[in-house]
């Protein structure tokens, strides 16, 4: 675990997430988590609609917002669509404009494969670029930095990002967590 994450990673702590939810209700805000193989498997034509299965119109309702790790060119960003003011903010802990390039791409096949369980066409949602957000120093943390994205954005009460500075300092420790959960819980 002190190297790259790879989707099976993400995934899993996308789906820890959601089960410590399921455990404590409240816990979070109401969030749904799309699987980043949804986005890889598209680029190799394959069925990705079981990845986005649970995305209804009951589930969209219920939830404030929905998380979309996606990993291209091997970089993690993460897409986090704000339901209720139907705005997409994206999250990179190494800052560039090629990273954003994807996004609309993504969105639209998000879309696509979900398009009667939105209210309004999400293709149309202005993407913001949270800025001040934690970054990386080093080439492989990336993944790490996007799990820690996705648990900070669904807590209950704002993330004030220009306060959240120790991140690189406690990355180990992170990936430590990480790896104890991975081997000390059972996924069903």
């Amino acid at each position: 675990m002190s190297e790259y994450l790879d989707n099976n990673h993400v995934d899993t702590f996308g789906i820890f997430l959601v089960e410590k939810n399921q455990m404590c209700p409240g816990l979070y805000l109401p969030f749904l988590f799309v699987s980043s193989f949804h986005w890889g498997y598209k680029k190799f034509n394959a069925d990705t609609k079981k990845f986005v299965s649970h995305i209804n119109k009951e589930s969209v309702n219920a939830a404030n917002l929905i998380l979309v790790p996606i990993i291209e060119s091997s970089h993690w960003t993460l897409l986090v669509g704000n339901l209720k003011n139907k705005v997409w903010d994206f999250y990179d802990s190494l800052p560039k404009k090629t990273h954003r390039a994807i996004l609309p791409e993504v969105i639209s096949h998000l879309y696509e494969e979900t398009t009667t369980s939105f209210a309004t066409d999400i293709r149309r949602w202005r993407i913001r670029r949270i800025k001040q957000v934690p970054t990386q120093k080093n080439s492989v943390d990336c993944g790490m930095y996007v799990c820690k994205y996705m648990e900070a954005v669904i807590q209950p009460e704002a993330v004030v990002w220009a306060d959240v500075k120790d991140w690189e300092d406690n990355m180990a420790k992170f990936r430590a967590e990480f790896a104890y959960a991975i081997l000390s819980t059972t996924i069903k």
